[in-house]
């Protein structure tokens, strides 16, 4: 590493097993830091050099340069390098290279291929780069693409799976043993953090040679900053796990307690010298993503985890995510009165380690479709922080963050969950598609089926498909498995369409049923009937037909269940199956009706408007109630607007 200039000159061996049923006529590789090389890159035409609050910084450019790509026999592929554009056709994006072997690689072979490369860290942005003395290492070698097996996430035949980089889009990469060798100036000596474990360090001169290796992982990144403060601890299930806690989640898996034991795990802590006094809600929060995840889902298998603490004016590499290694984010913000009691340094920090899950053992094809990282990640991050900070308080109003994202408009989103990356609408539309509202499209089905046939199937899908490339077909079909029940219906609208599911009560009216008058006829004879004495009349003589209007105001059809109050206490319920458009109740009884709501319970977490869910009869606080759910509103936003989200 070139300290001075951001560059780096490295080599590669790069040993590649064909693992699929199909001859390999050629290799393809990313070449990341090539999203940065221009403003007319895919990347930078698409993100207009902006991305999560972050400009890039035109002084220092990115890229990277393949000058040899030998094979075993001395062939330098270099020579027939081809760089493609296969989504969006443009001639200057050089982020996927494609290098034609002389012969085919028949099934099960192995190839070697030894590179020599140089790479130009641009300034800090978009999750890697330098400013300064720091340091975020991220996609800064040549990285080979994934070979996808004909039946693969339903692929018709077998083919490389190498998309562009895209302002929206992250990475893609299959699993390797990775050892790692970086030489730097000597100022970096002690201060140097990585993905895996630190097995050696030395000094050479005036630079300091360290070595990492982590079997078992689908990418590499590091950092190095002279200024960090280098904290250690070490996560202890025995200490850090609550005894209550594997009780209660062992119950919900119908598993016993010994089946969720979990491992220690070193925690690194890479600190910034200004935030010393948060360095506890850094570690306290990375032990409850360890505990939380690990109990649900199955043991952290890695022995290492560092997290890195961005330096000031590096905010772009913050709220990212690597095998091992995470950034966080805070600010001195935080130690403000106002800010103080907001986890949100804990919000980014759980939210990054249960990336560890999905999609670091989960290595799903962030591209194509990126709500099984990010969503199911926003799911987990929810969970997690109700368990360990409970109700988070601002300027009055409580939340609970396993209901973080429902807020926004009683609409349907511009795009299905599952969308490219690169075709959502706007940056806002991937926001939500891909985090907020798949995290709510698992709460629905948490509340609705009940923790424990859900957290049981979850954990059958993660134990399935770990380290493992799943698709949306493949949880589906895992999940109604899991559960019992063919959920196929609820899935296709969720996931792959717009809908927005909102039932509401249009109408209620409860009225006393008059006692029947005038001409009648009884087996043949006519009579007459008169009116009948109000007077003498008690309330145990009357009789009250009560009729209800639910609606089904969005396109998403879901069974709803509505609850009628009287004024007598007593309460009936009906299920609808919300097939049709609306649907009528009519009942009679002896008391008025008091209320009528669909969903009483609050399981229908997807409802996009719960102000229409019900009527009352008498006069209502629905003002008070509007002014309520608006300050919970911009309370979420501003929770989450103060932190750093990947």
């Amino acid at each position: 590493m070139d300290a001075e200039t951001a560059r780096l000159k490295g080599t590669e061996k790069l040993v590649w097993r064909n693992t699929s049923s199909a001859e390999v006529e050629d290799l393809w590789f990313h070449h990341y830091l090539n999203a940065f090389s221009s403003n007319r890159s895919t990347f930078m035409e698409e993100s207009g050099g902006r991305l999560r609050r972050d400009s890039f910084d035109e002084k220092r450019w990115g890229w990277i340069e393949v000058s040899s790509l030998r094979l075993e026999d001395g062939t330098d592929l270099k020579g027939v390098e081809e760089y493609l554009s296969p989504d969006d056709g443009n001639p200057f994006d050089r982020t996927v290279a494609r290098y034609p072997l002389p012969r085919p690689l028949a099934p099960g072979e192995e190839i070697e291929v030894f590179i020599e490369f140089e790479s130009q860290l641009p300034s800090i942005f978009a999750r890697t780069g330098m400013n300064g003395d720091y340091i975020l290492a991220g996609q800064w070698y040549p990285k080979i693409a994934v070979f996808e097996d004909a039946g693969l996430r339903g692929r018709p035949q077998a083919g490389w799976n190498c998309h562009q980089f895209h302002a929206h889009s992250e990475f893609y990469a299959d699993f390797g043993d990775y050892d790692v060798t970086l030489r730097l100036p000597d100022r970096y000596a002690g201060k140097i953090g990585a993905t895996g474990e630190l097995v050696e360090e030395t000094r050479e001169g005036e630079e300091v040679v360290v070595r990492f290796v982590q079997p078992g992982v689908h990418d590499f990144a590091w950092t190095a900053h002279p200024k960090y403060l280098v904290l250690e601890d070490l996560f202890d299930p025995v200490k850090d796990v609550p005894a209550e806690l594997t009780t209660k989640i062992a119950s919900w898996l119908g598993l016993p307690e010994k089946d969720l034991e979990l491992t220690p795990v070193k925690l690194t802590l890479l600190l910034q010298p200004q935030h010393a006094e948060q360095a506890d809600a850094y570690f306290q929060s990375a032990k409850a993503g360890l505990r939380g995840l690990g109990l649900r889902l199955g043991a952290y298998p890695y022995s290492t985890l560092t997290i890195v603490d961005p330096a000031f004016g590096s905010e772009g590499s913050g709220g990212m995510e690597y095998p091992t290694f995470i950034t966080g984010g805070t600010s001195r913000a935080m130690t403000l009165p106002l800010f103080r009691d907001l986890p949100v340094p804990e919000m980014v920090t759980i939210h990054e380690f249960a990336h560890q899950y999905f999609q670091g053992m989960i290595a799903s094809n962030e591209f194509e479709e990126s709500w099984i990282d990010e969503g199911i990640t926003s799911f987990y991050e929810n969970q997690v922080m109700a368990e360990t900070y409970g109700i988070v308080s601002l300027l009055g109003a409580e939340m609970d963050f396993r209901d973080f994202g429902r807020r926004g408009p009683p609409s349907g989103p511009p795009d299905p969950i599952v969308t490219p990356t690169w075709d959502f609408y706007d940056s806002r539309s991937y926001g939500v598609s891909s985090y907020s509202r798949p995290a709510l499209v698992l709460r629905h089905l948490e509340a609705t089926l009940g923790p424990q046939v859900f957290h049981r199937a979850m954990r059958v899908f993660f134990q399935r498909y770990q380290f493992s490339h799943p698709s949306t077909q493949d949880f589906e079909r895992t999940f109604s498995e899991a559960v019992g029940r063919d959920l196929s219906s609820f899935f296709s609208q969720a996931l792959h369409s717009t809908r927005a599911l909102d039932f509401s009560i249009r109408s209620a009216t409860s009225k006393e049923v008059e006692a029947p008058q005038g001409v009648f006829w009884q087996e043949g004879e006519r009579i007459e009937l008169e009116k009948p004495d109000k007077k003498k009349e008690s309330d145990g003589d009357k009789v009250y037909e009560t009729t209800v209007m639910a609606f089904r105001e969005g396109g998403f059809r879901h069974p709803v269940t509505l609850e009628l109050e009287f004024d007598n206490g007593e309460r009936q319920r009906k299920v609808w199956n919300g097939e049709d458009r609306w649907h009528r109740w009519t009942v009679t009884g002896p008391s008025k009706l008091r209320s009528a709501r669909v969903d009483p319970d609050g399981k229908l977490l997807l409802d996009a408007n719960r102000l229409n869910n019900g009527l009352l009869i008498e006069k209502q606080r629905g003002p008070v109630t509007k002014l309520l759910v608006n300050i919970l509103f911009w309370t979420q936003n501003l929770i989450q607007a103060v932190g750093l989200f990947s």
